[in-house]
């Protein structure tokens, strides 16, 4: 069953017109901000010396017990994805289920991956947040609970994972569930896969990052910046990984992790000071100019796959999020639709379709229960049909709330 299929059998009335209350969309607005620039919505850890220079050191990729694996010249694993998608793209949806157990995904993306964060003290005055992340299972046909503290998902199905919260080995998971162990230099606290799927892009820290104030009855905790010591780039076909010393900017003294440019030349980190809202670097971690369009924009979903279109934050309060045309620099606010006020896009879903954030509307002026309560919503990228993915988490703040992960199919 495709996208349209599902609009024409369950959505018949479009919310084209609708006004958005001044709080909600300043509350909201600014709460997506923080979060986006808050990597995995933490503070960190105890100050430390930043890591100096280091050298380019191969490695070679190990098996589980110590053997080394075969990996192809291309950059994929020889024994294929971990996460295998069979039969023809459709879209799936589970939507009414508060966490998800069935497959989410559209014709383009699925998510393969979500994680469940929580809080666990250490202190009086200290936390470390934790996830637990669940992968999903073509064979059970749901998402199965992983020990893995870092997840990262490449299009196609490809996992890399992290063991701890400061993990001194990268693993890349076979479909079997073995794995192929690269050492570091130094231990990361997150891995992302680039876009061609030959790299892995890791951020280290001179401690846990996940370390954190505890929050007192008057909404207060204790503010400890963090220490981010530098970046390791693995090369997946060859097992070499190097590590290079990078600091975070004075601007952000919290975890920052550096993630991939949409085209894997480049690395950036989050910047809190608009305009920009985000820093490139080379892979040797020499800042560089900013791509056209994506440092003037907080939401997550970006520029289209094919770079026509742009997700901005919506220059009114008409809506919170908007699509932008890039080349006549036409905005389209994403208003209520079908019963949901949309509040931050998550991913594209092809040209045409962006999967967003959405609290249920309550008439037309503000959600329902709360902002904090939202589901994850297909809508079309003209604002005019949207289908829901999921049920409706009942907190997205608290402890026991989920993040998606979605990657290419």
């Amino acid at each position: 069953m495709t996208i349209d299929d599902v609009v024409k059998e369950t959505l018949t009335n479009w919310a084209d017109e609708a006004r958005v209350p001044d709080r909600l969309a300043d509350r909201a607005l600014g709460r997506r901000r923080r979060n986006r620039i808050k990597a995995f919505a933490v503070l960190a850890g105890a100050t430390a010396a930043v890591v100096a220079a280091a050298l380019t050191v191969p490695i070679a990729i190990q098996g589980r017990g110590g053997e080394t694996s075969r990996v192809l010249a291309d950059g994929l694993i020889a024994d294929g994805p971990a996460i295998a998608l069979t039969g023809p793209p459709e879209l799936s949806t589970d939507p009414d289920a508060a966490v998800p157990a069935k497959l989410v995904a559209t014709p383009e993306v699925a998510m393969y991956a979500y994680y469940v964060w929580n809080a666990e003290k250490i202190s009086d005055k200290r936390q470390i947040v934790t996830r637990t992340w669940y992968l999903y299972n073509p064979d059970t046909e749901t998402y199965e609970k992983s020990p893995w503290a870092n997840v990262a998902v490449a299009a196609g199905g490809y996992v890399a994972v992290l063991e701890d919260h400061q993990s001194r080995r990268v693993g890349i998971l076979g479909p079997h569930g073995q794995v192929k162990w690269v050492d570091l230099e130094q231990p990361a606290s997150s891995v992302e896969w680039s876009p061609d799927r030959k790299k892995l892009l890791l951020t280290s820290y001179a401690s846990n990052p996940d370390e954190q104030g505890v929050v007192d009855e008057h909404g207060g905790s204790d503010v400890v910046p963090v220490t981010r010591t530098g970046f390791s780039v693995v090369d997946v076909a060859s097992g070499q990984a190097y590590f290079r010393p990078l600091p975070s900017g004075d601007d952000v003294p919290e975890r920052n992790d550096l993630r991939w440019s949409d085209d894997g030349t480049l690395m950036w980190e989050h910047v809190s000071t608009p305009p920009l809202t985000k820093r490139f670097y080379d892979l040797e971690g020499s800042p560089q100019e900013a791509p056209p369009n994506v440092a003037g924009t907080y939401q997550e979903a970006g520029l289209s796959p094919s770079g026509r279109s742009l997700m901005i934050d919506n220059p009114d309060k008409s809506a919170i999020v908007a699509v932008k045309d890039v080349a006549s620099g036409r905005t389209t606010p994403l208003k209520p639709v079908a019963g949901h006020w949309i509040e931050q896009s998550v991913a594209w879903s092809g040209e045409d379709n962006v999967i967003t954030w959405a609290c249920a509307l309550k008439g037309v002026d503000n959600c329902e229960i709360s902002e904090f309560r939202s589901r994850l919503l297909l809508v079309g990228a003209d604002g005019r049909q949207a289908v829901p993915l999921t049920g409706f988490m009942e907190n997205s703040q608290k402890p026991g709330s989920w993040k998606p992960l979605f990657a290419p199919r």
